[in-house]
């Protein structure tokens, strides 16, 4: 259960994160399609865990190839 609210916290993180690259860039197309998919991606993973199925696993594991690129991008270039 805490899963669930720890995936709906990091959504709204993404979203406020969106929010604030806006603000700071302007609404070009590269500063908010990364931010909108994972934002998109980890509201889309708050659910109960009985409503958890094979579609929630296969976004899970986007997410986390997500994430894990966007680190490797950022970080390791």
């Amino acid at each position: 259960m805490i899963q669930t609210y720890l995936f709906r916290f990091l959504g709204g993180a993404a979203c406020v994160a969106v929010i604030t690259n806006v603000y700071k860039h302007g609404w070009h197309p590269e500063s908010i399609a990364v931010g909108v998919v994972l934002a998109g991606l980890t509201c889309s993973l708050g659910v109960a865990p009985e409503r958890r199925n094979v579609a929630w696993e296969a976004r899970y594991v986007i997410t986390a190839a997500y994430v894990a690129g966007l680190f490797v991008f950022r970080f390791l270039r």
